[in-house]
């Protein structure tokens, strides 16, 4: 199964960032803006069995995907996994580790599954995957630009 993995290193504290990231309004301003996501009547804190519907441009066609928290630990880390939408499988850990400077590191971890029919020939694990380093080399420079 595939696997992606982004980490992102900050001048904040861990609480800082953990409390930045819980909030999806500050999820789409770090968002590239060519993918115009944007979520549907989102909580203004994401908690423990929240579910989050958004809608996000991918491959020509705005998506409409929706996703539950199924893990939380506070500080430290949250998973989202989606229940809707057009792959098999995706979860994504949110992992916010300390670091000795003081500062902490932002880790992404995303398993996903592609889909099957006729539309896994075209949005294939290589095309996701280069999906993800795009969106994620805009996240890094977006999560910089906010905490430095």
């Amino acid at each position: 199964m595939p696997q992606f993995e982004s980490r992102t290193l900050l001048k904040a504290t861990p609480e800082q960032v953990f409390e930045f990231i819980l909030q999806p309004a500050n999820l789409e301003l770090i968002a590239p803006p060519e993918s115009q996501f944007v979520f549907v009547n989102p909580p203004k804190v994401i908690e423990l069995g929240s579910r989050l519907t958004c809608r996000v441009q991918a491959y020509g066609m705005v998506q409409q995907l929706s996703y539950e928290i199924v893990e939380l630990v506070s500080p430290l880390r949250f998973r989202e996994q989606m229940i809707e939408g057009p792959l098999k499988l995706w979860k994504h850990d949110y992992i916010v580790e300390p670091n000795a400077a003081g500062g902490c590191s932002l880790v992404n971890l995303i398993e996903f599954e592609p889909p099957g029919g006729l539309l896994g020939f075209v949005v294939t694990a290589d095309k996701i995957m280069d999906a993800l380093d795009d969106g994620f080399h805009h996240r890094r420079g977006a999560l910089q630009k906010v905490f430095g």
